[in-house]
């Protein structure tokens, strides 16, 4: 069979379509998902510069990021590099291999030692907080207390404390919407255009993470001095001691990747736990089994390690969060030569969207994919038509990528978010404001569009102050 050329790839391409994705750049995923519904699984992109295809039937996805992934590298690389130039997201090769061995041996380590004790505080310590009948917004609920995590678990408690006080939110939230797939997709000349075209803007972006890193670097100095390991030691303390995840991470490495994993970390876990909270406040059946799960937490950390084991309801509210508002809702790759994809041969330096939000939405793996539906990762569902999940496509659900690149936070993130979730609901209910209707908006990662309003009404009387 003759294989067809890049140009016959199905899809919008015309200048108007060009001009009605720029306007649409922040509303993207509804982009993509109509570009695939309409034109296939392989399918045009309609943004200048190189060729661009959404790539959208879970066999492909899986082609790229495992079982061929030698031959696409990363897209985007010179805006990373300029950001973070020595982190795991922005390096290829045995350079990466090297130091994401080691960063996955210290976060194994925070995994087994910490996180428990450092999760279970900080929620107690946020939801003491909240009073019965607030009206809270539950993104920046999970904004705060996911940083708190993160930076009790990354830093030395002193230098930790340090570099959340010191953290501007909004400029935070403003560096990971400074870029997105479109953005990453258009050619580097006009990447800079649009930096300069809002200078002052970008250049408090800029200013925010120079100051970030200046706190880095102080804190590794600090550690260094303090030499600190053992079960209590921190990321950067296990980094800066080597003597425990296979030698000492060099400063630019480290706090290039520090930086990387507090962004990431931080943001990506509080845009799940919100999506949560918001779907579950619609649904008092779901936030009732999640509360009948939470109730079994203890205050004593070790006592909850099989929690999460047992708390199916609340599980199935996470991966119904993690489908249907993936925080990593496209990741890309670019051709490194030419390679057939399917029936076409795409040319080399061709950049390929792969899409959490397209496929996690593609009613052949989940129907009525538009409806919230934890009951779908019930281990033993019968949702309608829902197929049981090991009956569906491996890269059907691939909210945490795959293969080489697979997000290394994953265990953390499990555990983090479920012992927050059922936390929450064990103490409190929520309910919708009215008239309070947060969208997507696909910037870096998938956050809400305005506040998640809900109004809370304690649970339980012995958590009373």
């Amino acid at each position: 069979m003759t294989l067809k050329r890049l140009s016959d790839i199905p899809g919008p391409r015309t200048l108007a379509d060009q001009w009605s994705m720029y306007r649409r750049r922040y509303q993207m995923g509804h982009a993509l998902r109509e570009i695939s519904q309409s034109h296939g699984d392989i399918a045009r992109v309609p943004i200048a510069g190189d060729p661009k295809v959404l790539v959208s039937h879970p066999d492909h996805v899986r082609e790229i990021m495992v079982s061929n992934s030698q031959y696409f590298g990363i897209s985007g690389q010179d805006l990373l590099r300029r950001v973070v130039p020595w982190s795991l997201i922005a390096i290829e090769g045995q350079l990466h291999d090297e130091h994401r061995a080691m960063m996955l041996l210290t976060l194994r380590k925070i995994l087994t030692r910490r996180i428990l004790t450092t999760t279970i505080l900080r929620a107690n310590q946020a939801l003491s907080k909240l009073r019965d009948g607030d009206v809270i917004d539950l993104y920046q609920f999970s904004r705060e207390v996911s940083l708190a995590i993160a930076a009790s678990l990354l830093f030395p408690a002193e230098a930790g404390d340090e570099i959340v006080s010191g953290i501007d939110h909004k400029a935070f939230l403003d560096l990971m919407s400074q870029s997105n797939a479109w953005f990453l997709g258009m050619p580097l000349a006009f990447q800079n255009i649009c930096l300069l075209a809002d200078l002052r803007h970008n250049m408090k972006i800029m200013a925010t993470r120079r100051h970030v890193r200046r706190q880095l670097t102080d804190a590794i100095k600090s550690a260094r001095a303090l030499s600190r390991s053992g079960p209590d030691a921190d990321v950067m303390s296990l980094l800066t001691d080597g003597a425990e995840v296979g030698g000492r991470m060099r400063d630019e490495f480290m706090e290039d990747n520090l930086l990387t994993i507090l962004l990431a970390s931080y943001d990506t876990t509080a845009n799940t736990l919100a999506w949560a909270l918001w779907e579950a406040a619609g649904q008092s059946a779901v936030q009732n089994r999640i509360s009948e799960e939470g109730a079994r937490l203890s205050d004593i950390p070790a006592d909850n390690l099989e929690w999460s084991n047992s708390a199916v309801w609340t599980e199935a509210t996470l991966q119904e969060s993690l489908r249907m508002y993936p925080s990593i809702w496209a990741t890309s790759r670019r051709t490194l030569s030419d390679y057939r994809l399917g029936d076409f041969l795409l040319s080399k330096n061709t950049f390929i969207y792969t899409s959490q939000w397209v496929t996690h939405r593609d009613p052949r793996w989940f129907p009525n994919p538009l409806e919230f539906r934890p009951e779908r990762w019930e281990p033993e569902a019968s949702c309608g038509t829902e197929k049981p999940a090991d009956e569906r496509p491996q890269f059907s659900f691939f909210p945490f990528g795959g293969g080489k690149r697979f997000c290394i936070g994953k265990a953390i993130f499990d555990q983090e978010a479920s012992l927050l979730l059922g936390s929450f609901f064990s103490r409190w209910e929520a309910t919708q404001v009215e008239d309070c209707h947060p969208e997507p908006r696909f910037g870096v990662t998938l956050q809400p569009d305005r506040p998640m309003l809900a109004q809370i009404k304690r649970r339980r009387p012995e958590f009373e102050s």
